[in-house]
């Protein structure tokens, strides 16, 4: 029965809603590759309008460009990708209508894609309709700071699919369209970009550098009758920086009245009060840089043929020192002493460590693409994709300890939502150096390659968006995946007898965080640390159990795509009508050690699975002004790839002893996803849309991670033991409607408030969120939103224009967002709180090659902050990076 819901579903979808090229573009521009064009007709205008246009005529690009566009979708163009610091790929994505970014670790730039507020395991980055390489650990997906956003012509988000599209994308896609030297006239073009910028909180132990960056592109067209042309460009960035995390790692809770601990799992703790368990200053010294390299050959006759050959690098690097003081109670507070903001603890344990990170992360693709154009109806065209991605981590780590001890009480002063301080009554015992025995010494290595060949053909007939009629066209995909991740542990523990202290290597460089009460924290000097461990080679033994830290978590992928497609398209004056049939088979394979009655077993899982996913757009154009879009898709979402993996990660709770066991699940089935859209579009003019969108997603075998704890044995002993595996769960369901406004100018207004101009979105989500199993293996419970997702995203930007200058603020605002899940405990629960990003530029026209930016990042300094606790009210992290103010230009030649 529910087949023929299904099919009598789709049929009525094919014959009302499908996939559209506008009908009152009168020079319609090139879809992406895979999203139903064979012309590769470049954007209309120059490649040097990254440095010389200006805010208003961004927005009317963006207005063209979501006519133009045969899905639903949303674009930025390159004008607006060089007008804020944009660090990469995805601070340029972040004021794109319906999508925010989620950042690296809170503290560095934005690194993972979240459209229509759904996490990045939802979507999809490409080059040119090709999918990159994943150069993150275990995540699937594309760490976007990796990326130059001086690469791209325009990045066009597809919100909505059709047959020639990728499916993996339950959420959507993020096509980066690069430079062709045929833009406009396909003169001789030299550009470019430089700042220098300045980070308020600089480097603590080290003298801080300049941060800015350089760009410079070149393109022209040559030989006989310029049918040749290259494009060329490189770029550089520097971040020089530091960070600062202020934790609350845990709360315990307290009847008010006995003061006697709680157990939320079985007492309503709704007035309990609560005492913080472990404080913790993090302390991030950073240089990141980027370095990306790009080119471009082409030929194109005109009539034809055309063809390129692109190839880019992209690199970026980050080198971090992260001084890291802990202090975790020992045992409750005193009774008595527990009031809703305040209590004694009568001992503690106190560490200090530090681990020096030099991470690398690199893309590197080529490219060759050519287009047949027969006639003005017919089209064939071929692509072939070699990339790489890399991530390469080498952390050196030494950690330095206070057992137990009365000497250090401390009382706690809490405000709800706010960061808990910590007074200590002996600070002179606590604060000083000698106190700390050394713990450990070692190094951690990460190794993550992933190879990817691509392969696709496409070919259409009477099917480009001009074309009146019916029409057809089908196409071919192959993408053959090799991934391999090695990790590598080297861990040394001091010998019986030695009496190693942090005063040895400490670094007296005074840093008063600016929340802690004048305390000051306590540092670790690197080279000193290195040079001890390599002068007393007597005085350590290594750790049992570094070799099996070292293969436990390695493991190989190889994922083989196969797919193929067909769609028909129909279409009048005011109507398009499409409907296509993709069919995506997947062959996986993964080998690594599991973990079998204690040991570690090498072996090899495979899985096999196709999916066939029918797509259906409409575009029908009411009026010159109104238009309305409908769309049906069936998508997928495939697991990330750490989740795949069979192997067992362990570690050990060097304190209590406990067990965490980390594994893979060989047989996760994909996300698989039925959506729909609705859009409204009114174009007032060429300057002015406003749109409305509403969107459902129906998501079954969603994937979560279960944690279940229990007491094993363990080598021989009876401990607590927390596996964590992730499992598909049940279905979700997702509801939303995303509005956007764009204004070029209001003509309107009198002079001179008419150099006026915005553009502003909104998306808002109504979810029903997955359920989980807890650690008991009964109870199941409901999430509180989706992990990683918003249930509210806004833009808006702001520009004026009088003269020469233009003024322009942006706003990015993010409603709170569930980050992490516990399955023993709900109150242990993180969520990042609302955030709110404001930015601010102002450009200097001073004739028609020189303009001069000056720019603030951060204006409002937020300080971004994770929540935990009955209804995310305790303060968990709060992160402060700063603000930066840069100054620079952008020139042409």
């Amino acid at each position: 029965m529910s087949t023929v819901r299904f099919s009598l579903r789709l049929t009525l979808l094919c014959t009302s809603m499908l996939s559209v090229t506008p009908v009152f573009a009168q020079t319609a521009d090139a879809p992406p590759r895979d999203a139903g064009s064979g012309s590769g007709t470049a954007e209309a205008g120059r490649p040097d309008d990254i440095v010389v246009t200006g805010a208003r005529l961004q927005a009317e690009r963006e207005v063209d460009a979501k006519r133009q566009i045969s899905v639903i979708s949303d674009s930025i163009s390159s004008d607006e990708v060089g007008t804020l610091p944009d660090f990469g790929l995805g601070e340029a994505l972040d004021r794109v209508p319906g999508v925010s970014t989620i950042q690296n670790n809170g503290r560095g730039e934005s690194q993972f894609l979240s459209i229509r507020g759904l996490n990045a395991d939802y979507n999809l980055v490409e080059i040119d309709g090709v999918p990159l390489p994943a150069n993150e650990l275990g995540r699937r997906n594309v760490s976007l700071d990796v990326i130059p956003s001086s690469l791209a012509q325009r990045i066009e988000v597809y919100k909505s699919t059709n047959a020639t599209m990728n499916g993996n994308a339950v959420g959507g896609t993020a096509n980066l369209r690069t430079r062709s030297a045929f833009d406009g006239k396909g003169d001789l073009f030299v550009g470019g970009r430089f700042d220098i910028g300045k980070w308020e909180n600089e480097r603590v132990r080290h003298d801080s550098t300049p941060s800015g960056q350089a760009e410079l592109v070149v393109s022209d067209t040559f030989g006989p009758d310029r049918k040749f042309g290259f494009v060329v460009s490189g770029s550089y960035f520097r971040r020089d920086s530091s960070s600062l995390n202020s934790a609350i790692d845990s709360y315990n809770y307290f009847n008010p009245t006995t003061g006697a601990k709680l157990d939320p799992l079985k007492v309503d703790i709704s007035d309990a009060n609560p005492a913080p368990a472990r404080r913790r200053w993090l302390h991030y010294d950073n240089v990141r840089q980027r370095y990306g390299l790009f080119g471009k050959l082409e030929f194109n006759d005109g009539i034809f043929f055309r063809a390129s050959l692109t190839g880019g690098y992209f690199e970026h690097r980050n080198n971090e020192e992260r001084q890291s003081n802990i202090l975790v109670a020992n045992g409750n507070p005193v009774a008595a002493s527990i009031t809703p903001t305040s209590g004694t603890q009568n001992s503690a344990n106190a560490q200090v460590d530090l681990v020096e990170y030099d991470q690398k992360r690199t893309i590197r693709y080529g490219d060759f693409h050519a287009e047949l154009t027969p006639s003005d109806r017919l089209f064939l065209n071929f692509d072939l994709n070699y990339a790489q991605a890399t991530y390469y981590q080498d952390a050196r780590l030494a950690t330095y300890r206070i057992a137990n001890n009365n000497n250090l009480v401390y009382t706690y002063d809490l405000t709800p939502g706010g960061f808990t301080y910590f007074d200590m009554k002996n600070p002179d015992f606590a604060f000083n150096p000698a106190n700390y025995k050394q713990y450990e010494y070692g190094t951690t290595l990460d190794d993550n390659k992933e190879n990817a060949l691509t392969a696709q053909a496409n070919a259409g007939f009477n099917s480009h968006d001009g074309d009146r009629g019916f029409g057809i066209q089908a196409g071919g995909y192959a993408r053959f995946l090799d991934r391999k991740y090695d990790k590598g542990v080297d861990n040394y523990r001091p010998v019986s007898g030695t009496n190693f202290l942090l005063s040895d290597v400490f670094s007296d460089v005074p840093y008063a965080p600016y929340n802690g009460r004048g305390q000051e924290i306590l540092f670790v000097d690197p080279r000193a640390a290195e040079d001890f461990f390599s002068s007393n080679p007597n005085g350590f033994a290594p750790n049992p159990s570094s070799a099996a830290g070292s293969i436990q978590s390695d493991y190989g992928l190889t994922e083989d795509i196969y797919a193929a497609y067909a769609m028909g398209r129909f279409a009048t004056d005011r109507l398009t009508l499409t409907a296509g049939l993709r069919y995506e088979k997947t062959d996986l394979a993964t080998t690594s050690f599991n973990l079998q009655d204690g040991d570690f077993v090498y072996g090899q899982r495979t899985q096999h699975y196709g999916d066939w996913l029918p797509s259906a757009q409409l575009t029908y154009d009411v009026t010159r002004r109104l238009r309305v879009r409908a769309a049906f898709s069936k998508t997928i979402g495939r697991p990330n790839y750490d989740d795949l993996a069979e192997r067992a990660t362990i570690t050990t709770d060097s304190d209590t002893g406990d067990v965490r066991i980390s594994s893979g699940n060989p047989g996760l089935k994909p996300r698989r996803s039925n959506n729909y859209d609705l859009s409204f579009e009114y174009y007032l003019s060429r300057k002015t849309l406003f749109s409305v969108a509403l969107f459902r997603k129906e998501i079954s075998d969603e994937i979560i991670n279960v944690r279940n704890q229990s007491d094993e044995m363990f080598d021989g002993q009876l401990v607590s033991v927390t596996r964590v595996q992730p499992v598909n769960a049940d279905k979700e369901t997702i509801n939303g409607i995303e509005l956007n406004a764009i204004v070029s100018k209001l003509d309107f207004l009198p002079a001179p408030l008419n150099g006026l101009g915005f553009s502003a979105n909104l998306t808002l989500l109504d979810p029903t969120p997955p359920s989980v199993t807890m650690s008991d293996d009964v109870t199941r419970r409901q999430l509180s939103a989706l992990v990683e997702s918003a249930n509210t995203v806004a833009n808006v930007k702001l520009f004026y224009t009088v003269g020469p200058v233009t003024l322009q603020g942006a706003w990015n605002h993010r409603s709170p967002m569930l980050l992490t899940v516990s399955t023993s405990d709900p109150l242990n629960d993180i969520r990042y709180d609302t955030s709110d990003k404001f930015d601010a530029q102002l450009r200097v026209k001073f004739n028609r090659n020189v303009t001069v930016v000056g720019q603030i990042k951060n204006i409002t300094n937020e300080r971004p902050e994770r929540k935990t606790g009955l209804d995310f009210r305790l303060l968990r992290e709060q992160l402060d990076n700063g603000r930066a103010y840069y100054v620079g230009a952008v020139f042409k030649f």
